[in-house]
């Protein structure tokens, strides 16, 4: 039986400058006999929801893929928190390639296209967010409820005992919008954090982009004009390496994993620290507090992977997908 997935992401694949891993994630859950995405939600982040909205509807469209696509509101769940994220609703330096769509009119938000999709599927439904977990925090105010139709959530989010990769403290998907994360980890909802640990043993060569941009399919084209800017830019600092994949891991662990060790944690969001905003806080019941309070575990963590395994996946069904359209 297949699972049904909603997957919650800000994909900039068509958005030049913006991190275009979060398509790559998309493709390969498209091409997974294992689920069924039921719709795909955008939220702000690695670029405006309008940006991001259109990146995925032009990637369903070219895929000939019939999937509901729902875009969120601009900002933070918290509005006190939009004055120190206001540069994450612009981005007007970024050169879109995909063209801008226009929602219509009377399309569903993103929070209440999850509220309903999850109730109409309760039990019997998981979340895969790649991003910012505004609209899914705006979700469980629109349904209190909600905690009980979600069956699991897979999130790519947090450093657990590595640095973050936007602060020293913080990784970007939780400090973009620090106080989503807060209200999502305590909804009871159960949910693995895939963080920085184990997404930084996986990588995106250049060879594998210049292999993609060597087939003459229009969208392979398109694939390589908007990863390369990236891959220039990449925080990693070593071009020839390539990228982290991220969220690929993460949907890759969504339905297999297997491809994972992890360990129970109670897992919490610094929201006030004027150094450590953002900061993913794991207790293994480690620490001296962890052993005297034993807080309980709301999350797997996963902390090491099947790199090996990961790589074969990621190469049979998004490489070799594109390499022979």
């Amino acid at each position: 039986m297949k699972k049904k997935i909603i997957i919650d992401t800000d994909p900039a694949m068509g958005t030049k400058g913006g991190d275009p891993e979060d398509c790559f994630a998309i493709m390969l859950a498209l091409n997974s006999p294992e689920i069924e995405v039921l719709g795909i939600t955008t939220v702000q982040g690695n670029v405006p929801v309008e940006r991001g909205y259109s990146n995925a509807k032009f990637l369903v469209e070219e895929l000939n893929k019939e999937i509901p696509v729902h875009t969120g509101k601009p900002g933070t769940y918290d509005e006190k928190r939009n004055s120190k994220r206001l540069w994450l609703a612009g981005r007007e330096e970024m050169e879109q390639i995909t063209p801008m769509i226009v929602p219509l009119e009377n399309e569903a938000s993103a929070e209440s296209f999850i509220a309903k999709t999850c109730k109409n599927n309760s039990g019997d439904i998981e979340l895969v967010t790649i991003g910012p977990l505004t609209n899914v925090a705006k979700a469980l105010d629109e349904d209190p409820n909600l905690n009980k139709h979600i069956n699991k959530i897979t999130m790519m989010a947090g450093a657990a005992q590595v640095p973050g990769n936007v602060t020293p403290a913080a990784e970007f998907n939780v400090w973009a919008d620090p106080e989503a994360a807060s209200k999502v980890f305590g909804s009871g909802i159960e949910f693995d954090l895939i963080p920085l640990d184990v997404c930084h043993k996986t990588r995106f060569s250049k060879s594998q982009l210049n292999s993609i941009g060597d087939n003459s399919h229009p969208f392979c084209q398109f694939v390589k004009e908007a990863v390369d800017p990236w891959m220039k830019i990449n925080p990693n600092h070593n071009i020839e390496a390539g990228l982290h994949l991220y969220d690929s891991l993460a949907m890759a662990l969504s339905f297999l994993p297997e491809l994972a060790d992890f360990r129970d944690a109670y897992v919490n969001v610094e929201t006030k620290g004027e150094h450590t905003d953002g900061e993913t806080v794991c207790e293994f019941n480690e620490s001296i507090m962890g052993q005297v309070f034993k807080p309980k575990p709301n999350a797997r963590v996963a902390m090491d992977i099947d790199v090996e395994g990961f790589n074969k996946i990621f190469k049979e069904r998004v490489i070799d997908f594109l390499l022979e359209l």
